[in-house]
């Protein structure tokens, strides 16, 4: 009986050894899905990118090419500079500010209508452009600019 101890042992320790391949194996398998899922996620945060920035993506997969802004959107903000409350009937309009970014000056477009919370960019005419907004409140008090967006009009 002892002197099969050996063989037991050896036939004990490919067996263990066969199970820790097989490990490795998910490992890769799974390291090569964390990899999918990360370039999934990023392409998901990409596009969501692309589309905050109003610029949209076409096609599908790693190719997809930014295709030029037809509008610029923002959301109407809900808190004043200050951190008190801004109910939309406090809100009077906007105002855009714009310029190709090679220029020092700022052009405004007047939005009158707090309702409106898009501008069509298509009279512009081609350019590499930097936008900014305000809030004009009902006592005609402007807010800060809004950080800039670099948009490339083809």
């Amino acid at each position: 009986m002892l002197t099969h101890l050996p063989l037991i042992i050896f036939i004990s320790a490919m067996i263990m050894l066969s199970g820790c391949q097989e490990d490795d194996r998910g490992t890769r398998t799974t390291a090569l899905r964390a990899s999918e899922l990360a370039n999934e996620r990023l392409g998901t945060a990409t596009d969501g990118l692309f589309e905050t920035l109003g610029k949209g993506t076409t096609g599908e997969g790693p190719e997809e090419k930014a295709k030029p802004p037809k509008a610029l959107s923002w959301s109407a903000p809900t808190t004043r500079e200050d951190g008190s409350a801004l109910k939309p009937d406090q809100i009077a309009g906007f105002r855009i500010y714009y310029r190709l970014r090679h220029e020092t000056r700022f052009n405004v477009i007047p939005v009158n209508s707090p309702e409106r919370t898009s501008q069509p960019l298509t009279q512009l005419p081609p350019g590499a452009y930097e936008f900014a907004i305000t809030t004009i409140d009902a006592q005609g008090l402007e807010s800060r600019r809004s950080s800039a967006v670099m948009v490339d009009l083809i």
